[in-house]
């Protein structure tokens, strides 16, 4: 005998709608996870900069206050890892200066904590329209042994204005407030203070980056460019 029963089943419009309403809470969900993720990014990237501050901190007392002199690339090569050539895995480069100071709080001892820690986790490189232009492909990381660019200028004395003097820079010479000078970050900072054209947003901000300044804080900072015929926005102020 026949059921009478209405058979079961989906028809077409409320499948339409199911697949309606999951497509809207995806319209909804996917920004939010978007701004998760860059907030968290950020976040991290934030905490490697404090680790940096902690390192600097230690350099200079050792050194009586005075900075690292690198001579060549010295917003890049104060610092960073190299990859092996066999596995690919990234080693502390031991011939940068602050290398060694690296791996202060919960990284003390722990290898893979401190190589990560010279890694921006939203690390895309720097772009340009040109060629070859930045980084090309690759991350900061994988170019320069490093995501976090520093301020070149504490680094040689000649980039600081004192002309001829190819040197590092002392404390004691600095009259800018620790509070306001930069000694690292995110490398948008120079790439927008020096009106590069290059592209390293990296945290979904175009005009601003994390930052640490010399007092060991760490801040997410819209950077004006510098202006046209003017002193660089971050370059220190020296004594006479």
């Amino acid at each position: 005998m026949r059921s009478c029963a209405p058979k079961s089943g989906v028809t077409i419009l409320e499948l339409a709608t199911s697949l309606a309403a999951a497509s809207l809470l995806l319209a909804v969900l996917l920004p939010a996870l978007a701004a998760a993720r860059q907030t968290s990014a950020r976040d991290r990237c934030s905490d490697h900069l404090r680790s940096w501050g902690a390192g600097w901190r230690i350099y200079l007392a050792d050194h009586d206050g005075e900075f690292p002199y690198v001579p060549v690339q010295p917003g890049w090569h104060y610092a960073g890892v190299r990859f092996s050539t066999t596995g690919d895995t990234p080693f502390i480069n031991s011939s940068r200066p602050l290398s060694a100071y690296l791996g202060t709080g919960p990284a003390r001892g722990d290898r893979d904590a401190v190589v990560s820690q010279h890694c921006c986790p939203a690390d895309r490189g720097i772009t340009g329209e040109a060629p070859g232009f930045g980084t090309g492909p690759r991350t900061a990381l994988r170019a320069f042994g490093i995501s976090y660019r520093a301020n070149e200028r504490l680094l040689d004395a000649a980039r600081a204005g004192r002309a001829g003097e190819h040197r590092s820079l002392c404390c004691s010479e600095i009259l800018t407030a620790p509070s306001r000078l930069v000694v690292m970050g995110d490398p948008i900072w120079y790439e927008l203070r020096e009106r590069t054209g290059r592209d390293a947003d990296w945290h979904g901000s175009a005009d601003s980056g994390n930052l640490l300044f010399l007092d060991g804080s760490v801040q997410f900072l819209r950077i004006p460019p510098r202006p046209r015929g003017g002193p660089a926005v971050f370059e220190p102020r020296l004594t006479d």
